[in-house]
């Protein structure tokens, strides 16, 4: 009886690890949000797809991946935290280098005191999401990630557990020219179960290859010249769907990842479907 009620309890535990991975679930990237008490653009931008997240049914959580403020004062910051503390959903954020660059040494400070943290961890539905900045250390300096949030990021993945599925979030893309020591974070990542590292700063859609892991980066959610203000919704179920919204259009799927790797090549296997407009 008792090997029965451990075979049992066994099988039981793994039902529920099956169940928890593969539960799909939705959330939004906003980046690039470039907030200035000089300019009312931004902030109406904000709000337009605040507003129209808010009235989404089915969607999680909003991840900001940095460019906060667009010189980085205090100000400009809290203008943006009061717009988003009107999500009816939680948000994570990270800094961008707009946040600390054009205030070198009180930048940080500022983000920090406004918003309580440079970096965030939490479980969904049995993903872990991690962020952190990839900041300059100097004005106009390329990005650079600090040896403590480096720790502090393995940290959470060990703590997570190594098989766990992660999604990693920094503003900068992490690559030579953009990160100044963005191998050392990927060599780190690849003892780990990675499914993509999400960014902002180039303002545009596109799929990166980071030594091997996926880097997406997510547009701007200001208005461009020819298209209204826009986010990024994703959905992850047997793939990592991203599909940028337009306010009052429908989603548009630009690039769909599988969640395993390819065992032949090694490699993730991108089918990128690129918007044009």
């Amino acid at each position: 009886m008792k090997k029965k009620f451990v075979i049992l309890t066994l099988y039981l535990v793994l039902f529920q690890c099956f169940v928890v991975a593969k539960t799909p679930f939705r959330f939004v990237f906003f980046t690039d949000l470039h907030i200035t008490n000089l300019n009312p653009g931004p902030s109406a931008d904000l709000q337009k797809v605040i507003s129209e997240v808010n009235a989404t049914s089915g969607l999680d959580f909003v991840l900001v991946g940095g460019d906060i403020a667009n010189f980085g004062d205090t100000i400009s910051l809290r203008m943006a935290k009061t717009a988003l503390s009107t999500l009816k959903i939680p948000y994570y954020i990270v800094p961008g280098n707009h946040d600390f660059q054009w205030n070198v040494g009180v930048g940080p400070k500022n983000f920090v005191k406004v918003f309580g943290d440079d970096k965030f961890a939490f479980m969904h539905k049995g993903y872990l999401f991690a962020g952190f900045a990839t900041a300059p250390k100097e004005k106009g300096l390329n990005g650079y990630i600090q040896p403590a949030d480096i720790a502090w990021l393995k940290s959470q993945l060990e703590k997570a557990g190594g098989k766990t599925p992660s999604f990693i979030i920094t503003h900068y893309p992490l690559l030579p020219g953009d990160v100044d020591n963005g191998k050392e974070l990927t060599d780190m990542l690849k003892g780990f179960d990675v499914k993509a590292v999400l960014n902002g700063h180039y303002h545009r859609n596109t799929v990166l290859n980071f030594d091997g892991i996926p880097g997406i980066v997510n547009r701007t959610v200001m208005q461009k010249k020819d298209a209204p203000a826009a986010y990024t919704i994703y959905t992850v179920d047997d793939q990592i769907h991203v599909a940028e919204k337009r306010i009052g259009e429908p989603e548009e799927i630009w690039a769909e990842l599988p969640l395993e790797k390819s065992l032949k090549h090694n490699i993730y296997i991108i089918s990128e479907h690129f918007s044009t407009k």
